[in-house]
């Protein structure tokens, strides 16, 4: 899971470091103060004050709203680290889509929030992104995804690679292709788990170009992610 800290602990901690005296490191608490080590140097921090009422509706719903990306970003961990890696400096590609999708892409009001699939991202790029997107299944257990080939508009390349997911909300599961396309190709089709058949599918999806048609590893740029729609799986 990806951790963020809620707005109300980050401001009631203080945090300092220090070097190692000629006890060496300090740890565990003396009062309302608390020593540990991170990344090898000596940490202290003052222990938030207790909170009179920790399940008030608003902090009820903040938790809600984590849970719901949490999840699906759980289900998605591996394309995030893609699709995300180079979004915000800094941070971690995990906390940058938690960051953006707990802003972006919740809809609805406690108790009944929910994650609105048409504007959820697992990636955030300048690459151009997957227009005019169709999905159909007509075979058992398969996924047919078709776009448009707009290589040379903007910077979009005929070489830049297709990423899908295709997410079952109700199971919070995800099967997902990695570099499964071309953006030339137009169309792809993807096998299923058999037991899959019947369940309602979400497909995401997004490019990242290569460095040069012969690098299949290195990425260089990512699109945003395209909401390709949602169907009844086969």
């Amino acid at each position: 899971m990806y951790l963020q800290q809620c707005r109300c602990d980050i401001k009631s901690i203080k945090m300092a470091t220090y070097k190692q005296g000629i006890h060496g490191n300090f740890r565990g608490k003396v009062g309302n103060i608390v020593g540990s080590t991170w990344k090898g140097t000596g940490v202290m921090r003052i222990r938030p004050a207790s909170v009179k009422n920790p399940n008030t509706e608003r902090q009820q719903a903040q938790r809600q709203r984590f849970g719901l990306v949490g999840r699906f970003l759980q289900a998605h961990r591996y394309l995030v680290n893609i699709g995300f890696k180079a979004y915000t400096p800094g941070i971690t590609a995990g906390n940058a889509a938690m960051s953006y999708n707990l802003t972006n892409a919740i809809s609805g009001e406690f108790p009944e929030q929910a994650v609105d699939m048409t504007k959820v991202q697992i990636s955030r790029g300048t690459l151009a992104p997957l227009t005019a997107a169709e999905i159909t299944s007509s075979t058992p257990a398969t996924v047919e995804v078709a776009w448009s080939n707009n290589s040379g508009m903007s910077n979009a390349n005929e070489t830049d690679h297709l990423s899908v997911s295709c997410y079952d909300a109700d199971s919070g599961e995800a099967v997902y292709f990695l570099n499964c396309a071309s953006r030339a190709d137009g169309n792809v089709t993807l096998g299923l788990p058999a037991e899959w058949s019947g369940r309602t599918l979400h497909v995401l999806a997004f490019f990242n170009s290569l460095k040069n048609p012969s690098d299949t590893v290195s990425r260089e740029m990512v699109s945003n992610t395209g909401y390709a729609g949602s169907l009844v799986l086969a």
